[in-house]
């Protein structure tokens, strides 16, 4: 099955969640269906069903709690879902998608960590400690989606409604990603790590940090994905691990020895 099949199911899936959401007529905080009972109702697998939920999360329409269950955020249907980005006669390869978080969510990062509000910080660091028990359980499925809920929730911090649009876009075609992968434990503690980097910084108000935190993070992504599902990255991301790789000194001339 290739990607494209993947990605019209996710998509029919999405949109089958939104007619329940609108035709049921049920209010803002109201919790869907079990994921079995919800896969039954639309005839549709299950992880075809928790895909696309992730990108109903990633567009601000559901809320998915661990443990809990997925929960309507909202009812409007954003303008970004209508987007070329998000036709399903479009597929962006994983290499493209990590160039363009590699270009943008830096930015991103630096801003929120300069606009976010006390109820944004709260926000991250709720997200983090769920993050911290999936990493810590090895649940892939669960740390993609808190994964993608840490960076819309990033990108809302800068109030930005384009940027979190964007984010959204992102998010949405994020269909390979290196966290879906058996990672050795020293490696999902690292990633973890750049997250507690990530949020820290936005804490203590560093844009500087936030947007080198953010770079190393998804640099470090882009590293493993080529190492282990062998994707060839671009230039812009090969040359950037190159220059992550010399060390402060490689382009200083070598000091004389004293005769």
């Amino acid at each position: 099955m290739g990607t494209q099949d993947k990605l019209s199911k996710e998509q029919l899936a999405s949109q089958k969640i939104l007619e329940i959401i609108q035709d049921d007529n049920l209010p803002i905080g109201t919790r869907l269906p079990s994921e079995r009972r919800l896969a039954q109702k639309i005839d549709t697998s299950r992880n075809t069903l928790r895909s696309a939920m992730r990108f109903l999360s990633a567009h601000g329409i559901v809320d998915i709690r661990s443990g809990s269950g997925n929960y309507i955020l909202s009812k409007e249907i954003p303008s970004s879902l209508a987007s070329p980005a998000h036709d399903t006669n479009y597929d962006a390869s994983a290499a493209e998608v990590m160039e363009a978080r590699y270009l943008v969510e830096p930015v991103i990062g630096a801003h929120a960590a300069t606009a976010a509000t006390l109820e944004d910080i709260d926000g991250l660091e709720a997200c983090l400690m769920r993050m911290s028990r999936a990493s810590i359980d090895n649940l892939h499925e669960r740390m993609i989606s808190e994964d993608q809920h840490f960076r819309k929730l990033l990108a809302q911090s800068t109030g930005n409604r384009l940027i979190a649009a964007l984010q959204a876009c992102l998010a949405g075609q994020n269909d390979d990603t290196i966290l879906g992968s058996q990672l050795p434990e020293s490696e999902r503690a690292s990633l973890f790590a750049d997250y507690v980097g990530i949020f820290n910084a936005v804490q203590n108000r560093n844009p500087e940090q936030a947007y080198t935190s953010i770079q190393h993070h998804v640099l470090r992504q882009c590293r493993l994905m080529a190492e282990r599902h062998g994707i060839e990255m671009p230039v812009t991301i090969t040359e950037a691990l190159r220059r992550l790789d010399r060390k402060p000194n490689d382009d200083e001339p070598p000091e004389k020895s004293e005769v």
